[in-house]
């Protein structure tokens, strides 16, 4: 059922710049939707791209975000924050109805890899996995960067906790770029670090 509906998404039917971005954490805690809020302000804000953000994902974090800014859902269960538009409880359909309204970003918040997300995840145009380097983190993260060649795929590697040293160590045992990313107090604020740290992404 879900490989059917995914065909759906073939390129030919996509907006020619339309990007599904998939976003997932080798492990809870490591900031998954505080990356996806941030990744929405640089598309929707500098980029000036129509953009949503899915929240696939059963932490309901996307509603207490939208209650916490006094928001309520429109009609197409979507609600607009600043300039980017956040769906609670997202999947299959979701994402289909968000390509019918021709989003130039579709931002989906996986959660973390243990939920059982890792299929739709690969799916995706663009794939960020986010870990962390933290003593009792790193083992997730690198169970996970071991699966690289086994699903023969390649997504860019982020880390967000953890020393300097660490994550120029771990560059070099797995051999691929690793990088951090920039500390950021408030999500919704599109830092000039933030814009420097995405140009290396999208252009």
């Amino acid at each position: 059922m879900i490989k059917a509906l995914w065909k759906s998404l073939i390129p030919h039917k996509k907006p020619e710049d339309q990007q599904i971005i998939g976003i997932i954490g080798t492990g809870p805690g490591v900031g998954v939707t505080h990356l996806a809020v941030m990744t929405a302000g640089y598309l929707s804000g500098v980029m000036r791209k129509r953009c949503a953000v899915l929240e696939w994902n059963s932490h309901e974090d996307f509603l207490r975000m939208r209650k916490m800014c006094g928001k309520e859902k429109d009609l197409n269960g979507g609600c607009r924050i600043l300039e980017a538009d956040y769906y609670e409880g997202a999947g299959i359909d979701t994402l289909l109805l968000c390509k019918k309204f021709g989003y130039q970003a579709v931002i989906v918040d996986y959660g973390i890899v243990s939920q059982g997300s890792l299929r739709e995840f690969l799916r995706c145009d663009r794939q960020f996995v986010l870990g962390s380097l933290s003593e009792w983190q790193m083992e997730a993260f690198l169970e996970f960067e071991g699966k690289r060649n086994k699903t023969e795929k390649s997504w860019e590697t982020l880390v967000t906790f953890g020393s300097e040293e660490a994550r120029k160590n771990m560059e070099k045992r797995l051999k691929i770029p690793v990088r951090r990313v920039p500390v950021s107090v408030d999500a919704f604020a599109v830092t000039g670090e933030a814009i420097c740290f995405y140009q290396q992404f999208f252009k």
